[in-house]
């Protein structure tokens, strides 16, 4: 997984000093500060999963290639909030299990302007490094997670901590400022974590996790 970081990395480095070479000859290429509010979704069949506002916001170059055709990459730190459906004392289904995970997201995506440089959709993969989903209120550590007779609040933070994710984007304003709009689909299973995490030895029924990660954002990129 370093190695595909490093690819990653390199070939933006190489299109991206391609874009600066034509940053005096007329060609549109701004650097810009960008922020989002952020929906996170994970669909699974073993969790009850509720997706919860977040936040997301970093550093953007918007770069053109050829004609219509551009390029679009950066960095974004993420706030993402996620509740899970915990077994209240009754044993009825009517606890909120509230988690946080924070990540920082590179994002390299092809643009190709719709209405000159006022329009344009974006679409590439995104990479996700996250820590694990904490919970965001302690007390509820020992919550039984529905679905499950033993497993508990805190036995299921540790997902998956690199995340792949192709992204579709519209992106429409002025040079200066632009709205922004985006969908992230996630490729790979971010559940995958726990699944190394032995949790059958508490629980019979916790194993084979798999759960699909997505985010859709909105927000605002100001350029330099």
């Amino acid at each position: 997984m370093k190695l595909h970081i490093f690819i990653f990395l390199f070939f933006a480095s190489i299109l991206s000093a391609y874009a600066q070479s034509h940053r005096n000859s007329g060609s549109y290429n701004r650097i810009g500060l960008q922020g989002r509010i952020l929906l996170t979704s994970i669909d699974s069949d073993n969790l009850n999963i509720d997706g919860n506002e977040g936040f997301q916001g970093g550093f953007t170059t918007r770069g053109r290639l050829y004609n219509n055709w551009g390029i679009v990459y950066g960095i974004d730190f993420m706030s993402a909030s996620v509740s899970v459906q915990g077994t209240g004392a009754s044993q009825a289904i009517d606890n909120q299990i509230d988690y946080n995970f924070i990540g920082a997201q590179l994002n390299f995506l092809a643009s190709y302007n719709l209405i000159g440089q006022n329009l344009a959709i974006d679409f590439g993969p995104a990479l996700l490094v996250n820590g694990k989903m904490n919970l965001k209120d302690n007390a509820q550590a020992d919550t039984r997670v529905a679905g499950f007779s033993s497993l508990t609040a805190s036995d299921i933070e540790e997902i998956s901590k690199i995340n792949p994710f192709a992204v579709v984007g519209l992106t429409g304003g002025f040079e200066n400022v632009r709205l922004t709009v985006q969908y992230q689909y996630g490729v790979t299973n971010i559940l995958n974590g726990l699944n190394k995490q032995e949790l059958e030895t508490i629980d019979s029924e916790a194993r084979n996790f798999k759960g699909t990660a997505s985010f859709i954002s909105a927000g605002v990129v100001f350029y330099l």
